[in-house]
């Protein structure tokens, strides 16, 4: 079973709305069945929105929270017995996290995180290119575009009811703005670059 394999990384990527939480969540369950398998849940302490995942049978999942401007602190939450660290909005880590992923998996750790590929703007998002490059397994979720209702592979920013524009800051937690999935063809960002 892949789950009890040493070492290895797996990842759960997509827009908002495509459920990479739940999967991430999904993906650790089997392991509370498993005799002399620990885990442990980590986020960074940018995403507060919640601090158990909603709904049942997922909502064990509690979440210790990092900083995101060290993510050398996700080993203090990690202890002997934890043979799996599942890291949710992984992309919020600044490239320090390859390290201490990295740490990890030589520890023969399996990590399975969660993160968005792209961001608003539809680019790569953070430390996430690397992260699916060093990956073992990879899992590219999608959600519903708002607008046609094909599957949506972008997150659309909207401030006051309008797309956010290239030069918006790249974090905003939902709250300070409206997050829809969207498709390519109706994923609009004023003033990004174009040929």
């Amino acid at each position: 079973m892949q789950h009890l394999r040493q070492g290895i990384l797996e990842v759960y990527c997509g827009p908002m709305f495509s459920s990479k939480t739940r999967n991430l969540v999904a993906r650790v369950d089997p392991l509370r069945w498993t005799s002399g398998q620990g885990f442990v849940f980590i986020k960074p302490r940018i995403d507060t929105r919640q601090e158990r995942i909603r709904g049942d049978p997922l909502d064990y999942a509690k979440w210790n929270y990092v900083d995101t401007d060290n993510p050398s602190q996700i080993l203090e939450f990690v202890k002997p017995e934890h043979n799996l660290v599942a890291i949710d909005e992984v992309q919020f880590f600044p490239r320090e996290i390859m390290i201490v992923l990295e740490k990890m998996l030589k520890d023969k750790r399996n990590l399975v995180v969660a993160g968005f590929d792209l961001d608003f703007k539809g680019e790569p998002f953070g430390t996430m290119p690397q992260l699916l490059a060093m990956a073992d397994r990879i899992t590219k979720l999608t959600a519903v575009c708002t607008e046609c209702g094909e599957p949506a592979t972008r997150t659309q920013r909207l401030i006051n009811g309008k797309p956010a524009d290239y030069n918006s800051p790249l974090v905003m937690i939902e709250g300070e703005a409206q997050y829809e999935p969207r498709c390519i063809k109706h994923h609009y960002v004023p003033g990004k670059p174009s040929i």
